[in-house]
């Protein structure tokens, strides 16, 4: 049975646990295998911790559990990028990722419709994300839960200053 809630302070080790256990599972062949190697969770942890004690505004952060197990968890919130913040009704999916063990399993969908009412209930009437060029996987995902291609692309830097070639997705939150 999976539950949703939202993320607390002391579920920033799991979350990383996660985000490292996702990203070097569906990166694989995406990014350098040093790099996947490389990721850390303590480091993603110190991230996490920040982000869920400041909570910035109109941000929010939800987590899939099982028999009270992290095994997911999605992050919303304003723009990241600056061209995109000037619209106060665009909001983000920042993160959604499942540890690899229950994919398939209809738990990214749920954890999708929660994210997208964090979304709404922050005020926002559409949404963007940033997905990682090559990720069909997650494209698939986007693209059968509604989302659109801009044809918008960036270069983003992640571990290690490694080169993220990202797409963007948009997807209408107001006609649910």
């Amino acid at each position: 049975m999976v539950e949703l809630r939202d993320a607390k302070q002391d579920d920033a080790h799991a979350i990383a646990t996660v985000l490292v256990r996702s990203w070097r599972a569906a990166y694989r062949g995406l990014l350098p295998d040093e790099v996947l190697a490389g990721l850390s969770v303590s480091d993603r942890e110190q991230s996490w911790s920040d982000v869920l004690t400041t909570r910035p505004p109109r941000t929010r952060a939800v987590v899939a559990t099982i028999a009270d197990t992290i095994v997911g968890f999605a992050a919303t919130g304003p723009p990241l990028v600056p061209a995109d913040r000037s619209d106060a009704t665009l909001g983000d999916l920042y993160a959604l990722y499942l540890t690899p063990g229950v994919w398939r399993r209809g738990i990214g969908t749920q954890l999708h419709a929660a994210a997208l009412d964090r979304l709404r209930s922050c005020g926002f009437t559409h949404a963007g994300l940033w997905v990682l060029d090559g990720n069909e996987r997650a494209l698939r995902f986007y693209l059968r839960h509604g989302w659109t291609d801009t044809g918008r692309t960036q270069l983003d830097r992640g571990p290690g200053g490694t080169e993220l070639h990202e797409r963007r997705l948009r997807h209408d939150l107001s006609g649910w």
